[in-house]
C-alpha cells in the first residue's frame, strides 16, 4: 500500500501532456490505476484506465500489468460501473465470457 501511495503522489507531479511518447503516457496511467486499484479505488481506476485506453489502446492490450487491471476491474467493479468495466475489458481484449 505505502508503494501505491507515493506511485500516486509521484504521478500528481508529472504532466503526462508533456511526454513525447503516448506509449509511456498510457503507461504512465496504466500505472496510476494500478496504485488506485491497490487502494481500493476502483472507481478511480477504472476512470484512469479508460484514459489510458484512449491515449494508446494498443498499448494497453498488451500490456500484462494493464491487462491485469482491466481484467481485475471488470470482476470487482461497483455495480453502478460494471458496464463501463465490461466494456473496456472487451476493447483491451480481456475475456469476460
Amino acid at each position: 500500500m505505502k508503494k501505491a501511495g507515493r506511485a500516486l503522489g509521484a504521478a500528481d507531479d508529472l504532466d503526462p501532456d508533456v511526454m513525447p511518447s503516448r506509449e509511456r503516457r498510457a503507461r504512465l496511467w496504466v500505472e496510476v490505476a494500478r496504485g488506485h486499484l491497490q487502494r481500493g479505488n476502483r472507481t478511480a481506476a477504472l476512470h484512469v484506465m479508460k484514459i489510458a485506453h484512449e491515449i494508446g489502446a494498443e498499448t494497453v492490450a498488451f500490456t500484462p500489468s494493464a491487462r491485469t487491471v482491466a481484467s481485475d476491474l471488470w470482476r470487482t467493479a461497483p455495480r453502478a460501473l460494471r458496464g463501463e468495466a465490461s466494456r473496456l475489458a472487451a476493447a483491451v481484449g480481456v475475456a469476460t465470457g
